[in-house]
């Protein structure tokens, strides 16, 4: 599957993701049935290895505090770009907070994004950070922390049953990606686009995410993904449905077994909302191709990294994309895409 660096925006959909793509429900991630863990553990081995990606159907709590989140988000982005309550949590060259349309870098040369996005971090959510990102909205930073919990507490799971079906041990992924300290939420707004402007002018333009693993939420369609042949394919919108997508530290670490997910996101006639979360390695380690992905047959295809260092390339590529290369660069998770 391409890098961000070999995907081309220009590439047309060819159809869309079919009923064949797995539907898991959250429930069963937290099993300990040794059957239905073992049927979890095989169901996503192969839509690793012959989609790209899956599907997980949120469940009581995870969708309860996904709607509330998307509740949220049609407040704040109601609100207009002077409003004092957006404007106070302007992030400008901060980790986190409001980002205004046409912010984002560009991820293929001569893309221009068209949304807005409201980050936050697990300093934002455990209080340690000294500044306040959250907008003056009733119950939005309540709101927003328990997605944040929820999503955090599935994505562990789930990348213990991703860890069990590329072969690797069962807490391997989980224990690599445990701090959260580069995992960011992302808040997007995609504003309805009845006149579309070709390759150009696009919601996101096409990338790989730089983490392990990102889940994804989408209330109406935009979101396009390639499978494992690197065809681009339609996502729809499903209500409390997570996009589960690979990262480029799980192709790494798998030696290019489990690749990752190229996406992008068309601009749209139709007003779209997103919840993203990336989840992200430890940063304390080198990332390398693990002893049991490498052998005379198959060399190992990646020079060891550092999370915070392969986000500092990527993304400093996308800015010199968008003739942006003297501002700084971000040292978190997730300070851009989707």
């Amino acid at each position: 599957m391409p890098s961000t660096s070999d995907l081309r925006q220009s590439d047309s959909v060819i159809g869309g993701i079919d009923e064949s793509i797995p539907v898991i429900d959250s429930q069963l991630m937290f099993s300990e049935d040794t059957t239905a863990r073992a049927n979890v553990v095989a169901t996503i081995r192969d839509a690793c290895l012959n989609t790209g990606f899956f599907y997980i159907n949120q469940a009581g709590g995870n969708r309860s505090a996904a709607t509330a989140t998307f509740r949220q988000l049609r407040a704040f982005f109601a609100l207009s770009d002077d409003d004092p309550r957006k404007q106070a949590v302007r992030r400008d060259n901060a980790d986190y907070g409001w980002m205004p349309k046409f912010s984002e870098p560009a991820y293929q040369p001569g893309t221009i994004s068209n949304m807005e996005a409201f980050d936050c971090g697990i300093s934002n959510i455990d209080g340690s950070s000294p500044s306040n990102i959250w907008p003056d909205l009733p119950a939005f930073d309540a709101d927003v922390s328990s997605c944040w919990r929820d999503f955090a507490d599935l994505g562990a799971a789930t990348l213990s049953r991703i860890s069990q079906a590329a072969g690797m041990e069962e807490d391997f992924l989980r224990r690599n990606c445990s701090s959260q300290s580069l995992n960011t939420f992302r808040l997007l707004h995609y504003a309805a686009s009845p006149d579309i402007d070709g390759d150009r002018s696009v919601g996101i333009s096409a990338h790989t995410d730089f983490e392990c693993m990102t889940f994804i939420c989408q209330t109406a369609p935009g979101l396009e993904l390639t499978d494992v042949n690197g065809n681009w394919l339609d996502a729809p919108a499903h209500d409390g449905r997570i996009t589960v997508i690979l990262g480029d530290m799980l192709e790494r670490w798998t030696n290019g077994k489990f690749k990752a997910t190229g996406h992008r996101v068309r601009r749209s006639a139709e007003q779209r909302f997103s919840i993203v979360m990336f989840f992200a390695a430890n940063d304390d380690i080198e990332i390398a191709p693990l002893p049991c992905f490498v052998s005379d047959s198959v060399p190992s295809l990646y020079p060891a990294t550092r999370q915070a260092a392969h986000i500092e390339y990527e993304v400093g590529k996308a800015m010199r994309n968008a003739g942006r290369a003297n501002e700084p660069k971000p040292a978190t998770s997730g300070e851009f895409r989707r």
